[in-house]
C-alpha cells in the first residue's frame, strides 16, 4: 500500500501544479475580462445619466413652454383674478 501511495503523488503533484498554473492564467484573464467589463459598466453609465440629464432639462423646457402658453391665453377675468391675489388691486 505504502508503494501505491508513493506513486500517486508524483501524478498528484503533476496535477496540482497544472491546476495552480490553470488558476494563474484564468486569473489574470478573469483581471482583464472583469478590467473590460468595469470598463464598459462605467461609459454605460456615463450614457445614461448623460441621456438622463438631457431628458431632464426637456421635460423643464416643455413645461416652460407650456407655462407661457397659458400665460398667454388667459382671458381678461382671469388676469384681472390674478392682479387681486397678488394684492395689486386698487382696493386692497
Amino acid at each position: 500500500m505504502a508503494k501505491k501511495k508513493q506513486k500517486q503523488q508524483p501524478n498528484q503533484r503533476h496535477t496540482q501544479e497544472a491546476a495552480t498554473e490553470a488558476k494563474a492564467s484564468l486569473g489574470s484573464l478573469k483581471d482583464m475580462l472583469n478590467a473590460d467589463a468595469v470598463s464598459k459598466l462605467k461609459q454605460l453609465e456615463k450614457d445614461m445619466k448623460s441621456e438622463n440629464e438631457r431628458k431632464a432639462k426637456e421635460a423643464e423646457e416643455q413645461k416652460r413652454r407650456e407655462q407661457e402658453a397659458r400665460e398667454r391665453n388667459k382671458s381678461f377675468a382671469e388676469l384681472l383674478d390674478d392682479y387681486e391675489k397678488k394684492g395689486g388691486g386698487k382696493f386692497s
